[in-house]
């Protein structure tokens, strides 16, 4: 599983499946955290979407958008890395299919349990996730889940019990096409909910999410479908976080857009790899 599992980490090749409808209620296995102070960190999306890291790496790369660039008929340039193909043990599964420890005190049976050698890249990503699900960061609602029923209990532990929600994920393009291309606006549909909830894949040998929302900030949730320059067709998530006062002043966003930081908005694309949870209207 060594090979297999560098591959998982550290191109996040996962295809999440899970069903479409809405879902409420349950009770699952929930790894519950503390919150996190972005205060002069990076902001926490930036910090976990790792699609979004590549800055200076090719110079047409453009990470963060305004609403105004995503209208239909425009013409924007996005990275839209292609997946392999996820193996059925890395999808989320419905209940918590572990009761194997989860943390860094158990870091070594964890490794001796699958099989992964002290200070390889596996274990180094392991180490780093369970960092990032324990380290204490107030200023956000946030838990590491591994589980449909543990995301369940955290999205009702936040907006309260039983309400509906719909999970948002980015299609795969059905077409080899460049990492980077141009891709044009073909629809844009706004989500009427403002409470959405971002989750970000971890690597880890079974399915894990950092799930969270910043306290007392706004996003606005939009489906995009867009068709690149070789015909590949993307349904893409956009998220547009309408306050980034508290983030990192130095982060790229603001060098890219051009502004300071609680001046306007910062958009990106959610990647394939990741999902986004809007609450459904009643």
């Amino acid at each position: 599983m060594g090979n297999e599992f560098v591959s998982w980490s550290f191109l996040l090749v996962l295809l999440i499946t899970l069903a479409p409808e809405n879902v409420a209620g349950g009770d699952g296995n929930i790894l519950r955290l503390p919150s996190m102070d972005v205060g002069e960190s990076a902001p926490s999306d930036s910090g976990m979407m790792m699609g979004m890291e590549v800055e200076g790496k090719d110079p047409d790369f453009k990470a963060y958008f305004f609403i105004k660039d995503i209208q239909v008929g425009k013409t924007i340039p996005v990275n839209f890395p292609h997946l392999k193909e996820s193996d059925p043990a890395r999808n989320l599964p419905r209940k918590a299919r572990t009761s194997l420890p989860f943390s860094l005190k158990a870091l070594p049976s964890l490794l001796r349990f699958f099989s992964i050698p002290p200070a390889s890249p596996q274990a180094l990503a392991m180490e780093k996730t369970i960092t990032t699900c324990e380290i204490e960061r107030p200023g956000e609602y946030r838990a590491c889940i591994n589980s449909v029923d543990s995301l369940v209990d955290f999205v009702g532990g936040i907006f309260g019990p039983d309400v509906p929600f719909e999970i948002l994920r980015t299609s795969v393009a059905t077409k080899t096409s460049p990492v980077i291309q141009n891709y044009t606006v073909v629809e844009v549909k706004e989500k009427t909910s403002t409470k959405s909830l971002p989750c970000h894949n971890l690597p880890y040998p079974y399915a894990v999410f950092y799930c969270h929302i910043l306290i007392d900030t706004t996003n606005r949730m939009f489906k995009v479908t867009l068709r690149g320059e070789n015909g590949a067709v993307v349904e893409a998530v956009l998220v547009c976080h309408m306050d980034t006062s508290k983030w990192n002043r130095n982060f790229f966003a603001f060098r890219q857009l051009g502004v300071e930081r609680g001046t306007t908005e910062a958009c990106h694309f959610v990647p394939a790899y990741d999902m986004a949870v809007v609450l459904v209207p009643n």
